[in-house]
Formats: structure tokens, C-alpha cells, sequence
């Protein structure tokens, strides 16, 4: 998105974008060990809703089904068995949109920047 929104999480469980505001809510890291993208927030995974019966996003308890891994590559967060990719809903520049996955369009909802962040700086 050209807002230089981050992905946040409302509720503690639902997946937006928001402007950035430094919380540990914007900070995800990948876990080597379950093969998942996690939330510094409290160390849950990204999980597409009901074990990826629907395209809604949240943060869950880590279980590593296959609706919690996901590949990053060519801008896009890839679900590695449905191929359906991490997508700003509607494609709403907008404060507090939800995110889901859906099938790949090449959009720039769809299109992700991954900020490194020194190990200190992320604990």
C-alpha cells in the first residue's frame, strides 16, 4: 500500500493495518522452529480463522497447521498449501482495514515491505 501503513492488531486477535505507532502489536518475526510468522505482542501466529475455512485473518495459539504457514517471497506473505496470499480487504488504503488472504492478483494490497530490525531492537 502507498500510505506506508504496518499490520497491527486490534483486540488482541484481529489482523488490520494501521499507521505506525511502535507498539509491539507492529512487530512480527519468523519462528524457525513451528515455521511461522509470529506477533511480538504475546508470540501467536498468523491463522486463517477456522483452520482456513474462510479467508479471515487473526493471530492464534501456535498449532503449525497448515493454515498458519506462510512463505515470504516477491513482496507477498504465500500461504505455502493454499497459495492464497496476505490482502488488504476491498484494497482500502484506509486506517483499520481488515486483512485476509485471497488469491493472488498481483495488487498492491497485496504487496509487502519487510523492515529488519536489529535483534535488540525487536525484543
Amino acid at each position: 500500500m502507498d500510505s506506508h501503513r504496518y499490520l497491527d492488531l486490534i483486540n488482541n486477535r484481529n489482523m488490520v493495518i494501521k499507521t505506525p505507532n511502535g507498539r509491539k502489536t507492529q512487530i512480527w518475526y519468523f519462528d524457525q522452529k513451528s515455521l511461522t510468522i509470529k506477533t511480538r505482542y504475546n508470540n501467536q501466529s498468523w491463522d486463517i480463522k477456522n483452520s482456513g475455512k474462510t479467508n479471515d485473518m487473526q493471530i492464534w495459539s501456535t498449532n503449525s497447521g497448515w493454515f498458519q504457514i506462510f512463505k515470504y517471497e516477491n513482496n507477498q506473505f504465500t500461504n505455502w498449501s493454499n497459495s492464497k496470499v496476505l490482502d488488504v480487504s476491498g484494497s482500502k488504503d484506509e486506517e483499520m482495514t481488515a486483512v485476509q488472504v485471497h488469491g493472488n492478483n498481483g495488487g498492491k494490497n497485496q504487496q509487502w515491505n519487510v523492515v529488519y530490525l536489529d535483534k535488540a531492537d525487536a525484543v
